[in-house]
């Protein structure tokens, strides 16, 4: 046994002599270095198969496949002669067809066989050649549904040889083809044209006695449909596909008559803002949390401002309870109390989504997107709630808000993050401006109230302007200085309209400009040269205005005042330079 472990022992090291040898005379060769064959004892063999780590580990789904548009900028010359190929191939046959139909070789059974028949071909085709010639394929299957479609539609339109049922059912058939081949095949661009299709199956088949809620169910179905799909695989430009096309569906059979169409349709509005709100967060979520399970194709938008550069979501998230808002209050008439209600319901309802996603870290930009939605579903509703003179300020106040929660959230002096559109400062920045040309317009166009500066009017102009200086206080110096520049501006022409229509209104606005700078030269610090400018407007509204509008002793005693004004203020600024040691 001893000699054996020795002559054993032996082996090995010759061995591993050897094969230290070979890898320095292939390193030194410049080949690369193959690893050394490990010599085993006899009767120990490796074994095969994944270790008990890789049992446990989860195992990723397959890849989401590309999107449509994703590669149309990318393809060579092969990509766009396929489709002019499939083109041209399609109006000869059409030509051919019609050439048939003139000549009367065709009868209208034969040319709707010739038309099923040609699209089992094409689908034939591209399910051979999917895996040598992908978007030769994809060209193929789309091309036998367009062409499966269009035979559907001349069987019950042009030629009429069958009923709405059947003609409807083939319909249905093709679409749920052309569906499965787009999950068998992992092509989307065959989603995108069934989804197409199956929505405007009911269009192509439009007969007078259409029900408004069959075709809400009917779309209904079809976005449930899409609505999984793009669960499992995210392939945005379906996602994109159904929004468009539900709302135009929605637009196009927009019926008030009667109550049974009006509930149909607003069950219609409820389904699709649900499936396009809850399924592409639901999806996000979920491949946040497990991107092996969840994966993701490639994004076909270059824009990447917001939700972690998720910009469909973003816009989405946005847009559809606003669209969906505004499509159905048309459909019942209500009074504008309720609808403000509903649309406070919708805020909170998007306040506690948001709150939910920003306890995740990963979810903040999701979370920042559902905050804006719920702060314009307010701003709606306030509108539709309160009088314009508590609206304006109510707004201001909720801008307000959104700063200093933009300030609580992401320090001014942090670095801009990627969600910047979805940001709370942009989206408060949004409605200041819409406040400042409201502000705007009830300064210039409104007429004096008396009395003048207590009036409600003067009050809620005078607060906003107070809570945009606020709000300057928790911004970027630069913005903050913007936010300063225009609130100042606000006050001058805030005092020229409640003073201007009392007695010798013309002085007492002149006045007050004069007050006014002397008051930020005293007290607010960094704000001497815009006080300085306000006193040189003051005087030249002196000299250009009031030398014609104001009595003779209002004349003498401004003139006299601004002029003891000027040389204080040149006085004590002499002074103050002087002190500081500056020249």
């Amino acid at each position: 046994m001893a000699e054996h472990s020795e002559r054993s022992l032996e082996e090995r090291l010759a061995a591993l002599e050897a094969a230290v040898e070979s890898l320095q005379r292939q390193l030194a060769a410049g080949a690369p270095a193959r690893p050394p064959v490990s010599h085993r004892p006899a009767g120990r063999q490796p074994t095969h198969g994944p270790t008990p780590a890789a049992l446990h580990k989860p195992q990723p789904r397959p890849a989401a496949g590309p999107d449509f548009v994703s590669g149309l900028s990318s393809r060579g010359a092969e990509f766009w002669i396929s489709r002019v190929g499939i083109g041209l191939l399609l109006l000869g046959l059409v030509f051919l067809f019609k050439y048939a139909v003139d000549q009367g070789w065709l009868t209208p059974t034969i040319r709707v066989s010739f038309g099923v028949a040609l699209g089992l071909v094409l689908a034939a085709i591209g399910f051979r050649v999917h895996g040598r010639k992908r978007w030769f394929a994809q060209i193929m299957l789309g091309g036998a549904a367009a062409t499966w479609y269009v035979t559907g539609f001349a069987a019950f339109h042009l030629l009429r040889i069958v009923s709405f049922p059947v003609a409807f059912a083939f319909m249905v058939a093709v679409t749920v083809f052309t569906f499965w081949a787009a999950l068998r095949q992992n092509e989307a661009v065959l989603a995108v044209i069934a989804a197409i299709g199956g929505l405007g199956t009911p269009f192509f088949l439009y007969t007078e006695t259409g029900s408004v809620p069959r075709l809400m169910a009917y779309t209904c179905l079809i976005l449930a449909g899409t609505g999984a799909i793009y669960l499992v695989k995210g392939w945005r430009s379906l996602l994109w596909t159904t929004a468009v096309g539900s709302w135009l569906v929605v637009a196009m059979a927009f019926r008030t008559e009667v109550l049974s169409e009006r509930v149909a349709l607003q069950g219609g509005i409820v389904v699709i803002w649900l499936i396009h709100w809850l399924v592409p967060v639901a999806r996000a979520v979920l491949a946040e949390r497990n991107p092996h399970w969840w994966p993701s194709p490639a994004k076909w938008n270059r824009w990447r401002f917001a939700v972690a550069g998720d910009t469909d979501l973003a816009v989405l998230t946005f847009a559809l309870p606003v669209l969906a808002f505004f499509s159905s209050r048309p459909v019942w008439g209500a009074g504008a109390w309720s609808w403000g209600a509903i649309a406070l319901a919708g805020a909170v309802l998007y306040t506690l989504a948001a709150r939910y996603l920003y306890s995740y870290p990963a979810f903040e930009g999701l979370s920042a997107i559902h905050g804006v939605t719920a702060a314009t579903m307010f701003a709606i509703g306030l509108y539709l709630l309160v009088p314009k003179d508590v609206l304006i300020v109510l707004w201001a106040a909720e801008a307000t808000g959104l700063h200093l929660l933009a300030r609580r959230l992401k320090p001014a002096d942090a670095p801009p993050a990627d969600h910047v559109v979805a940001d709370y400062g942009v989206a408060a920045t949004l409605l200041y401006l819409v406040v400042g040309l409201w502000l705007f317009e009830r300064m210039v166009y409104g007429a004096a109230v008396a009395p003048a500066v207590l009036n409600g009017r003067a009050v809620a102009d005078a607060a906003v302007i107070a809570m945009a200086l606020l709000s300057a206080a928790v911004m970027k110096p630069k913005t903050g200085l913007a936010y300063r520049l225009v609130a100042h501006v606000a006050v001058l022409a805030w005092l020229a309209r409640e003073l201007s229509g009392l007695s010798a209104g013309s002085g007492l606005v002149t006045v007050s400009w004069g007050v006014y700078a002397l008051g930020l030269l005293a007290f607010v610090r960094g704000a001497r040269k815009v006080a300085v400018g306000t006193l040189f407007l003051a005087v030249g509204k002196l000299i250009l205005y009031d030398m014609r509008q104001i009595d003779p002793i209002w004349r003498i005693l401004l003139f006299l005042g601004f002029g003891a004004v000027f040389l204080a203020v040149s006085y004590y600024s002499t002074a103050r330079v002087n002190e500081q040691g500056e020249p």
